[in-house]
Order: C-alpha cells, then sequence, then structure tokens
C-alpha cells in the first residue's frame, strides 16, 4: 500500500462524528463546527501504518511516498488538520484521541470478521 507522508488531517471515525453531530442538533445553537477526532492529527501514512500495525499486519506492506510523486490534477493542501475549539465552550467532551478512535474500528472489523467464519 503507498501512503502520502508530507500530507496531513485529522482522522474522524464516523460514528464518533455521527454521535456528536446528534449532540449538537440537540443543543440548536447556531454557528460553524469542526468535528474529528481528538489529537494532532496525523499524515496519511501515520494514520495507515498505525492501523496495520493495530491490526497486526507487517508494516513493511506500506510504502511512504510523496504527494508530489503523484502527480494530481488538483492542488491539495498539505495541512488539513482540525480541531474541535467550540465543543468545550457550550459543554461537549473532548472527541476520544483518533489513535483510541482507530483501535475501535480495528476491533469491531476483527470481531464482524470473526463472527462471519463458519
Amino acid at each position: 500500500m503507498k501512503a502520502i507522508s508530507d500530507c496531513f488531517g485529522t482522522p474522524t471515525y464516523a460514528p464518533h462524528l455521527a454521535e456528536r453531530l446528534y449532540q449538537l442538533a440537540k443543543l440548536d445553537l447556531p454557528g460553524v463546527y469542526h468535528v474529528v477526532n481528538g489529537g494532532e492529527g496525523a499524515s496519511f501514512s501515520e494514520f495507515i501504518e498505525s492501523g496495520v500495525k493495530m491490526a497486526g499486519m507487517d508494516p513493511a506492506l506500506v510504502e511512504s511516498i510523496s504527494m508530489d510523486s503523484l502527480a494530481r490534477p488538483a492542488a491539495r493542501p498539505r495541512n488539513s488538520r482540525l480541531r474541535c475549539l467550540l465543543s468545550p465552550a457550550i459543554g461537549l467532551a473532548e472527541m476520544p484521541h483518533w489513535c483510541d478512535a482507530l483501535r475501535e474500528y480495528v476491533d469491531r472489523t476483527a470481531q464482524a470478521a470473526r463472527s462471519q467464519t463458519p
């Protein structure tokens, strides 16, 4: 697997996002909210390498590459990390760290795979 090492984002687990959107809808407050899992974010390759390790797979499966090596037709930001700045101000707890969210995903995926095995 090729993973970009020089672009950064804040991974966000869909079930955590859905729960936070539900909480925000119940509060019915105006405004724009960034909703992402906690932590400083990660490069795409750091995220993939973490997931591969958590799944017990060989990290050598991941090849770190530069975004420039992809020659994409449209420009992409190198840093798209976000933070939930308003959550504490409106009484919402910090979202779980992205590593914890990734662990939850890996564990759920492994459990689902085991339950489908005859």
